[in-house]
């Protein structure tokens, strides 16, 4: 029995390693969880646009039939973002990724919400542009219209990309703590 001590930090070694690639699949997964939530939230909301969006521009008119206009387009977009997202999301299986792989991709999931963050301010500060140029424009219906509809998308994607990012932010500790110190 005594010959066998030696091999107990081995051991010891071995249930380190497997509950460190487990708290990187539970990672990984739970990454992958909040952002096929993220990507159905968006998925509804343009659903629900198109579809409410899409019934009352049938009876618009004046400058409502221009945001409303403008919602449809807006997200038809977002629909197809959001289904890209998924698809690549629920394609691919969270759990078998390395260590390695898995930073990158966090890295990369907080790069693209970061752009995204960037992005919405500026469709909140071109909403709101649109808004004031439609005060002299031979279009004010379409302008106005059209700005309102880009300040409430803006705002939407805002505060979704935002409470994403701030979720990935949160987690990453967890990640980076599985890294190695050397």
């Amino acid at each position: 029995m005594r010959k066998f001590w030696c091999l107990l930090p081995l051991l010891i070694l071995g249930f380190t390693a497997n509950a460190q690639s487990d708290t990187l699949q539970a990672f990984n997964q739970q990454q992958a969880d909040t952002l096929k939530v993220g990507m159905l939230i968006l998925g509804g909301w343009a659903i629900l646009n198109i579809l409410v969006g899409g019934f009352k521009l049938t009876k618009a008119t004046r400058s409502r039939k221009f945001y409303f206009q403008m919602n449809l387009y807006w997200n038809i977009v977002n629909l197809v973002i959001a289904g890209a997202a998924l698809y690549h999301i629920i394609s691919g299986d969270p759990t078998t990724q390395p260590l390695l792989e898995s930073l990158k991709q966090h890295i990369w999931y907080k790069k693209i919400l970061y752009l995204n963050v960037g992005l919405d301010v500026a469709f909140l500060a071109m909403g709101a542009y649109l808004q004031e140029r439609s005060r002299n424009s031979p279009k004010t219906e379409q302008m106005q219209g059209w700005g309102q509809a880009v300040v409430l998308q803006g705002l939407f994607l805002f505060l979704l990309d935002l409470v994403l990012v701030v979720l990935l932010e949160f987690s990453a500790d967890r990640l980076f703590s599985l890294i190695p110190q050397t």
